[in-house]
This record gives structure tokens, C-alpha cells and sequence, in this order.
């Protein structure tokens, strides 16, 4: 058992931990039969994929976008782009001038410009491989002028980068200290290690579930969230249980092998009954269509899984083999000691006379106080949460220093004209004749008019072709100053 654990340790260190680059980062939030995604799949059959999936902002101080220099030194930075990873580029030069598509390119004091680049890929994993390959080419810094990149592709592996190092970061801290503090409940080292190694199998076990259901089915990376918290944290209570009833059975049963069998029997029975709860209780993000809350279900249910098969195979194991050195490296000499023996050292004390007992005592004899007092911190507690503000996953996800966040923060603020979170409408039935045109025209007033909406324009025109429309429809993005947008899409207008 033991030699088998440690091979599949070894695996899931090795290809599970691999599952943070096939995670997916993006818009997980659109459940699939919604309008608005309705609405994108039909776009992209009439207008093909139009996604920004790199943006490079270029930044003079010295010259302005008219100025032949800083011109030749963006196109020239952007012609060695290799054309098998780069399917198409936008610019303020290659767009047309003057327009108002060209216009939207560049900032208002004119020394800044961005370059919209569609890579080449048939899936977000195939891009973010294309995006490694040249990111590298897209930082400029000369001729005066420079260069930073962002754009959703770029977000989006910056943000698995992100969180593969905080969780490496976390578990770094949080290990120690939990050894630490069962160090100071076991009083043995040994005993300590044993529910921290059972949340490290856990925790590796479930990446390689994770990692076996990418291959199947998409997988947000919000799921590593929980698979971190429940790995770790029910590895450890489930750990208590077993090793906690295995020392008292120790000094109850005749061999090391009948305490193990009745740690099985009891404190076993109790890590599967709350590990058959917890899975059941998680299952119910499964029913959800939005793939961020399917994926913490799958994760879950994974992390669970995992922990109660270490717990009640893995762990007995390892108590087995180790016995009644389970009390090896202690920091307390009472830890060796039979219960009895303890109890006459400390003085025959009465069970009526610990803290536990005189608390519970307390709360029996005025319940309407401690009901009253909890209830009145529970909503203390809970009271931020009036003011929480919904969101998706965009550039603020990353730290403030972030390049990726601050060229986002740049676009919002230097290129007015260019909302990078625009709503987009799909029209039908406007079509070329002088009434469907005037139908759109009058649309796009009644649109322009809402309070909030910053602007409207017709970005694309196509034929909805097999789908029973006779007449091209319009596509229609305006961005809006109140509504909370939708992670930003960095879209040229004029680019369809």
C-alpha cells in the first residue's frame, strides 16, 4: 500500500500539478443557453472569431502617431511577428484615416497608439501556446519608443502563472504552521506529520483528477480554489480522528494490529459518513450551467474523494507500520503515558472540572444570551457582504503592478472612444435597402439616447446565411458607463 501511494505521489507531482496550463481562465460566467451567448455564437458564425487576443500598447514621449519614425518603429516591431502564429494585426495605420475606427487607436494627446493582434489557435489552449512562443517580440524599446502587452490571451495566462505561484505560496506558509500547531495538540512529531502528509496526497490527488477531466470537459480554474481549501483542511480533520482514536486504542487493544482495525471501525465509520455528506452537498454546483460553478463542483467532489481514500487506506497504513512510535519525537513526556496514568498524575482530576465542561454548563443555563450574542457577531460578520460588487474575471484579478492590469487601466482611461467592454446586439433585418438602413439608424439613436450608454455604432455587417434571414444583419457595440462589464474584449471597433 505504502509503495504504491508513494508512485502515485510521484505521478501526480509530475502530470497532475500540470493541470494549472489546461485550465481555462476565460468567460466561464455565460451559462449556455443564455442570450448573450446566443448572441456570440451567432456573431462569430457571420462575423468568424473577433477576438483581441493580444494588445500592445505603444507609448512616445517625444513623438506623435503622425510622425513617420514612431510609425516605422511599430510596424516594423510588428512585421517580424511570425505570420504561422499571428493571423491578423490592427493598427491605427493599417485601419484607414481618418475614421473613426482610427480615431479610436489612438489617445488623446496622440503619443499613444495600441496594436490588436489575433493569434492563431483553435482553442484558448492552443493560443495560449502561441502567445508564449512571441510574447517575447512584442516588448519594443526603441526609437523611443515602448511597448507594454495585454489583451485576453495575455490576462489569462498571467492569471494561471498567477495563481500556480500563490498556491505554491500558500501551501509553502500554511504547511509549517499547521505542523506546528498539531505539533502542539499531538505533542509528538510523528503524530503531527501524519494528517499534514494525508492533505499534501489529497491535494495532489485531486490536480490529477482535475487534470483527467480536462481531457473530457472544460475546467475553470476557480476549481483549485476549493481543491486546496477542502484538501488540506478535511486531510487534517480526518487525520485527527484516525490518529487521535488510534492512540487511545493503543493503550486499549493487546496489538498494534487490533487498535488499527478498531480506529478502522470507528473513527473510520466517521471520516466516511462526513466525506459521503460533503460530496453529496457538492454535487449540487453540478447542476449549475456556468462551467466556474460546475468546475468547484468537480473539484470538489474530487478533493473529497481523495481524502477520504487516503484517510481510510493510506493512513491505517502508515499506523500500522509505525505503531506505538507514533509517539516518536515528542515535545511533551506525558505523551507516552496510558490515560489512567495521566489522570493520576494531574491529580484524579474530576471529568465535571475542565474548561469544556464549565462552558457547556454555562451555555445550557442561558442559551437566550449565547443565541443572542452569536447571532448579533454572525451578522456583524456577514454585513460586507451588502456591499459586495459582481464581477467577472478580468485585468483587476491581477496585482496592481502587473503590466497586463495597467496597459487595461490605460485603454479605459487613454482611449476614450474605444470602450474595451463594449455590449454588443446582434440586428437582423436591417438590410441594404433606404428602410432597413433607416431602421438601424433610428436604433442606433434610441440606443445612444439610454443614460449611461457613451456611444453606438454598427461594427460589422454579414449574411446570415442557412439560417432562414434573407437580410444581412448588423452587428451593434456600445459601451456603458453604469452597467459592470463583462471581462474586457479589447475589441478594434470597425474590425469585424
Amino acid at each position: 500500500m505504502l509503495a504504491s501511494t508513494l508512485l502515485f505521489v510521484a505521478f501526480a507531482g509530475l502530470w497532475g500539478t500540470g493541470v494549472f496550463g489546461q485550465l481555462s481562465s476565460g468567460d466561464n460566467f455565460t451559462p449556455p443557453a443564455s442570450e448573450s451567448q446566443h448572441e456570440a455564437n451567432l456573431a462569430a458564425q457571420v462575423f468568424g472569431r473577433n477576438d483581441a487576443d493580444v494588445v500592445v500598447l505603444y507609448h512616445s514621449a517625444a513623438m506623435t502617431v503622425s510622425d513617420l519614425a514612431y510609425r516605422q518603429a511599430v510596424t516594423t516591431a510588428l512585421s517580424r511577428l511570425p505570420r504561422a502564429d499571428v493571423a491578423r494585426v490592427t493598427t491605427y495605420w493599417s485601419s484607414g484615416s481618418p475614421s473613426l475606427v482610427s480615431a479610436s487607436l489612438v489617445s488623446a494627446d496622440r503619443h499613444s497608439t495600441y496594436a490588436v493582434l489575433q493569434l492563431t489557435g483553435a482553442d484558448d489552449a492552443a493560443r495560449h501556446q502561441t502567445y508564449d512562443a512571441i510574447k517575447n517580440d512584442l516588448n519594443l524599446a526603441a526609437d523611443g519608443v515602448t511597448a507594454r502587452v495585454g489583451g485576453n490571451v495575455a490576462m489569462e495566462v498571467a492569471i494561471n502563472s498567477e495563481v500556480t505561484a500563490d498556491i505554491a505560496k500558500a501551501e509553502g506558509f500554511s504547511m509549517p504552521v499547521l505542523l506546528i500547531l498539531l505539533l502542539v495538540i499531538f505533542g509528538s512529531l510523528a503524530a503531527a506529520s501524519l494528517p499534514v502528509a494525508i492533505g499534501g496526497v489529497a491535494i495532489l490527488g485531486s490536480f490529477t483528477v482535475l487534470r483527467l477531466l480536462t481531457m473530457a470537459t472544460t475546467v475553470s480554474i476557480y476549481s483549485v480554489n476549493i481543491t486546496t481549501i477542502l484538501g488540506l483542511g478535511l486531510g487534517i480533520d480526518y487525520g485527527l480522528f484516525m490518529v487521535t482514536r488510534f492512540r487511545e486504542e493503543l493503550h486499549r487493544q493487546p496489538t498494534v494490529e487490533k487498535a488499527v482495525a478498531r480506529t478502522v471501525a470507528t473513527a473510520g465509520r466517521t471520516v466516511a459518513v462526513s466525506g459521503v455528506t460533503v460530496a453529496l452537498a457538492l454535487t449540487s454546483l453540478m447542476l449549475f450551467p456556468e462551467d466556474f460553478l460546475r468546475s468547484m463542483g468537480y473539484g470538489g467532489v474530487a478533493t473529497v474523494a481523495v481524502d477520504v481514500l487516503a484517510a481510510l487506506t493510506v493512513l491505517p497504513a502508515l499506523l500500522a507500520v509505525l505503531g506505538h512510535r507514533v509517539n516518536a519525537l515528542r515535545i511533551r513526556r506525558s505523551v507516552q503515558r496510558p490515560p489512567l496514568e495521566a489522570a493520576r498524575s494531574a491529580g484524579l482530576r474530576d471529568e465535571s472540572s475542565g474548561a469544556w465542561y464549565r462552558l457547556a454548563r454555562s451555555v445550557m443555563r442561558r442559551p437566550l444570551v449565547y443565541v443572542t450574542v452569536i447571532t448579533i457577531a454572525l451578522l456583524a460578520l456577514g454585513a460586507p457582504f451588502l456591499r459586495i460588487s459582481w464581477g467577472g474575471t478580468d485585468a483587476r484579478a491581477l496585482p496592481a503592478a502587473s503590466a497586463i492590469r495597467q496597459v487595461s487601466e490605460a485603454l479605459d482611461s487613454q482611449f476614450p472612444l474605444n470602450s474595451t467592454a463594449p455590449i454588443e446586439a446582434l440586428i437582423t433585418g436591417a438590410g441594404a435597402s433606404a428602410g432597413g438602413r433607416a431602421a438601424l439608424v433610428s436604433y442606433l439613436h434610441r440606443i445612444d439616447a439610454i443614460p449611461g450608454v457613451t456611444g453606438a455604432q454598427v461594427t460589422g455587417t454579414g449574411d446570415l446565411g442557412g439560417s432562414g434571414g434573407d437580410v444581412p444583419p448588423g452587428k451593434m457595440s456600445c459601451g456603458s458607463t453604469s452597467a459592470t462589464p463583462r471581462p474586457p474584449s479589447h475589441r478594434a471597433p470597425g474590425t469585424s
